[in-house]
């Protein structure tokens, strides 16, 4: 009995000494407020197509002279909330329910893909295929939250936006010879098969809301400078009252694969053109068949590009408010000179770096 005595003493003191003994610091993962943060992100503020647009920053604005606001840009969206609720484009602004049916739930491609037409024509129209896709991978296993919902920070354009998604985030390069070789070059300009341009923006029909260009052109990529390495980039080109445009600006599709022979940079066909003519076709209209001709292979943009670069602009013929899926008969040849030319983010090759090119490919 006097045992049980004891620790029954005891034990409340071993309690008080326990207790005030350091405990070890459990760490609670700090909890991020998406929805405050939303409003910042380039989903919400669609930021990017504004900083392209303006004419300050060399953009369409030059040749339409009116803002953005009037194309419907800025209110694009998907058909649907995720719920499956209408989205009556008057009153649209971005929120949760765009992509969540209940806030926090798992996002299936299918609702990017809603809004992302691009991406979704690669796969749907293009059939590009990607190692990441047939792995089973998600927009999302790549794409993190700061991605989409912002990380509390206001950008300009996803290229200037620091959680932008790089592939050395998931990848280990340095073990390979040919990613020492080529450590002035970003992985994507060797593992993507080809980047997409929706061809020939026609603005007087945007001015009318409705969406339309002539139609996907892919079996290229465009070489530029690009946070100090050589990057993939894609072109761009609008029509606005017979005015023409044309972007650059770097990008890549979701079609990686195998890397590129090295002919297919140093022994391209727009490069052996650049070399003997000082000119690259990038686009030729055939007006009796109306149909488009593409660049095909990589396109390395020399520091002289605005002179350098051929486009045939086409102008939409039909009623620009008609929705229904323009037929090729309805686009004519406009001109084939740019009245307004802009590069974004990024800079064109400099003449010491096509030299090099045109040094591994046997010609001065």
């Amino acid at each position: 009995m006097r045992k049980w005595k004891i620790a029954l003493i005891l034990i409340p003191i071993a309690l008080l000494f326990a207790c005030a003994q350091p405990q070890p610091q459990v760490q609670v993962e700090k909890k991020t407020d998406w929805a405050k943060n939303f409003p910042t992100s380039l989903h919400y503020t669609r930021q990017g197509k504004i900083t392209f647009y303006s004419a300050q920053n060399g953009g369409a604005e030059l040749i339409t002279g009116k803002p953005i606001d009037e194309f419907g840009c800025i209110k694009c969206h998907a058909e649907k909330k995720a719920n499956g609720e209408p989205i009556v484009t008057e009153n649209y602004v971005p929120d949760c329910y765009d992509c969540h049916v209940t806030p926090g739930d798992k996002v299936d491609d299918s609702r990017c893909l809603a809004c992302h037409a691009r991406q979704k024509t690669e796969i749907a129209v293009l059939n590009l295929t990607d190692v990441h896709r047939s792995a089973g991978m998600k927009c999302i296993d790549c794409h993190s939250k700061e991605d989409i919902m912002g990380d509390g920070k206001h950008y300009p354009t996803l290229l200037k936006r620091e959680t932008m998604v790089k592939c050395e985030n998931c990848h280990e390069y340095k073990s390979n010879p040919a990613h020492i070789l080529h450590g002035k070059v970003y992985c994507t300009s060797c593992h993507q098969t080809s980047v997409i341009s929706c061809y020939n923006c026609h603005l007087d029909s945007a001015e009318k809301h409705q969406k339309r260009s002539f139609r996907p052109l892919a079996g290229f990529e465009i070489l530029v400078n690009f946070q100090g390495k050589v990057y993939p980039a894609n072109y761009m080109t609008a029509v606005y009252r017979n005015k023409t445009f044309v972007t650059i600006q770097p990008f890549y599709t979701h079609a990686i694969g195998k890397p590129k022979e090295c002919s297919e940079c140093h022994g391209s066909e727009p490069l052996k053109e650049y070399l003997s003519t000082g000119k690259i076709t990038m686009t030729k209209w055939n007006e009796s068949g109306k149909m488009m001709s593409s660049v095909k292979g990589v396109v390395p943009l020399p520091p002289d590009w605005k002179d350098a670069l051929k486009f045939d602009y086409i102008t939409y013929i039909g009623d620009p408010s008609n929705p229904v899926k323009p037929e090729p008969y309805n686009w004519t040849y406009l001109k084939s000179s740019s009245d307004a030319m802009q590069i974004c983010c990024a800079e064109p090759l400099t003449r010491d770096q096509i030299e090099k090119l045109a040094k591994e490919f046997g010609k001065k």
